[in-house]
């Protein structure tokens, strides 16, 4: 019994300075403390329009659900093969994948990636 009662004792404590520790310390967002919780969060959620870096889960999803296929029946039929991608930074970076990859297969070439 008395070996749980100084177990939840050690994780109190530890919550409790950690918490401390994160609430008087000043991290390196411009010497915002805790209060200022609109310039952490507009630090942090706030999108950059100039870099628009595509989810690479998504891009897996993309490639796994549209691109595959289309490879298979560009290859089985040779007739060109339109995949419509949601985006246009998702669109560039398989375009060039597609690029790449075209010198090793030449039905590669027969996938032709557009914005939907």
């Amino acid at each position: 019994m008395a070996k749980r009662a100084t177990r939840a004792d050690a994780r109190r404590n530890v919550f409790k300075a950690t918490l401390t520790r994160f609430v008087t310390k000043r991290g390196s967002r411009g010497g915002a403390r805790f209060g200022d919780w609109r310039k952490i969060l507009m630090r942090k959620f706030a999108t950059n329009p100039e870099i628009e870096t595509p989810d690479p889960v998504s891009l897996a999803i993309f490639a796994i659900d549209r691109v595959g296929p289309a490879a298979v029946r560009a290859c089985a039929s040779g007739v060109e093969v339109c995949v419509a991608a949601p985006d246009e930074a998702t669109a560039a970076v398989f375009r060039a994948a597609l690029a790449e990859t075209a010198r090793r297969r030449a039905t590669d070439q027969l996938i032709r990636i557009v914005v939907d």
